[in-house]
């Protein structure tokens, strides 16, 4: 089914679906603001859907999400995050939120997209308007948030991040989430009915291979005969960053390139000479997966996994820790190499064998593409429409 043919069977114009999105993490790249961004788009194509989101100050936006149905919403009080700045802990007005979605028109639902302040908020606001809500679990709270973080283990940190999974999800009337792992860890935690799982959408138009592999990427950190290897996303401790510097960094035949940013950047230049290229958006961001060689994942606490299938929808070869989310969808011959932690040591050897045999490296990166384009919106958001129409019946 194509994107710009699809309509919300059974409503008319004048029955609008409105999804009204809450999401605390919309400052910074990270996956759901991404998320956001694609429905955004792709919503406006589509005949009888709105989406609306709300999320905490929008004043830091990058111009992509500056747009009118992106609302910010400013907290009432507001407490410094030192180590996650991008998320803003601050308390807000439930009658300011209930006046902002009492504006909008059309049949409306609730999409809870993350368990901080605003989401367990708009949980509140769903039960107390009695509208239907939605909830994505896009975050392993407890392995992503609580323990890196508060150094808490255990039951403790067990206990913590339910309380948070249950307050913004526990009364939805739907969940889903992007891959089965992420699904079995909602169940077995706090959510005991079904659970859709519904993949996070790539915009493969925007995320694309390049004409060839040069650019000035390439020429900034790769010296000649070397393979540019990039590790993509937030520079922090639960990706296993350390372990990536460990096998990578200081092999010479390799130019590893951290491009994001995150608590662990000045740790990485400073420990191991790593180079950190900050966050890169746009066209640099693009440049950065069309130009390497090889993009490596060693996080196993990915939910999904939004880094990977961007580098796969630019036809960037992976090697990646055997772990949950995309990478535990993916067989073998889609263009992503699945390794066990015994095979860490060999990393360095598996990513130069990749890039010097060209015809496999040019066959893993078609059939890296290949697999991304099932990802695309007009595949996956259809489906994520109809969770949220279904619950309004």
């Amino acid at each position: 089914m194509r994107w710009d043919s699809y309509s919300i069977a059974g409503m008319s114009s004048y029955d609008q679906l409105t999804i009204v999105v809450f999401a605390d993490i919309l400052l910074g790249p990270n996956g759901i603001r991404t998320f956001c961004k694609t429905l955004l788009d792709w919503s406006k194509q589509v005949e009888g859907l709105r989406v609306v989101v709300l999320s905490p100050s929008r004043q830091d936006y990058h111009g992509d999400l500056a747009e009118a149905d992106v609302i910010g919403v400013r907290p009432l009080a507001q407490l410094p995050n030192p180590i996650y700045p991008e998320l803003i802990i601050g308390h807000y007005s439930l009658s300011k939120l209930r006046h902002i979605v009492e504006s909008l028109e059309g049949s409306k639902v609730i999409h809870i997209a993350s368990c901080g302040l605003l989401g367990t908020r708009a949980a509140k606001l769903a039960r107390k308007m009695n509208i239907p809500s939605v909830g994505c679990y896009h975050v392993d709270t407890r392995r992503q948030c609580v323990e890196p973080y508060f150094r808490l283990r255990g039951r403790l940190a067990g206990s913590v991040a339910r309380f948070l999974d249950k307050r913004a999800y526990g009364d939805c009337q739907a969940l889903c989430a992007p891959s089965a792992t992420a699904a079995e860890a909602a169940n077995r935690s706090f959510f005991k009915g079904e659970v859709a799982v519904i993949p996070n959408a790539i915009d493969v138009d925007r995320f694309h291979p390049g004409k060839d592999r040069q650019g000035a990427f390439r020429d900034k950190y790769c010296s000649h005969g070397q393979v540019l290897a990039v590790v993509i996303g937030r520079v922090a401790r639960e990706k296993n960053v350390d372990l990536v510097c460990k096998h990578l960094v200081c092999d010479e035949r390799i130019s590893t390139v951290f491009v994001g940013d995150g608590p662990c950047s000045d740790e990485l230049r400073r420990k191991w000479g790593a180079r950190v290229t900050g966050f890169l958006h746009g066209d640099d961001l693009l440049a950065a997966y069309q130009q390497a060689d090889v993009f490596v994942q060693l996080s196993v606490l990915e939910t999904f996994g939004l880094t990977l299938a961007e580098a796969m929808a630019c036809g960037l070869p992976a090697i990646v820790l055997r772990s949950g989310g995309l990478a535990g969808t993916i067989s073998p011959g889609n263009g992503v190499d699945v390794i066990g932690e015994n095979e860490l040591p060999n990393l360095a050897d598996r990513c130069v064998e990749l890039v010097s045999d060209k015809p496999y490296h040019r066959a893993c990166a078609d059939a890296a593409r290949a697999f991304a384009e099932q990802l695309a919106p007009g595949v996956i958001l259809p489906k994520f429409v109809e969770l949220h129409r279904s619950v309004i019946h």
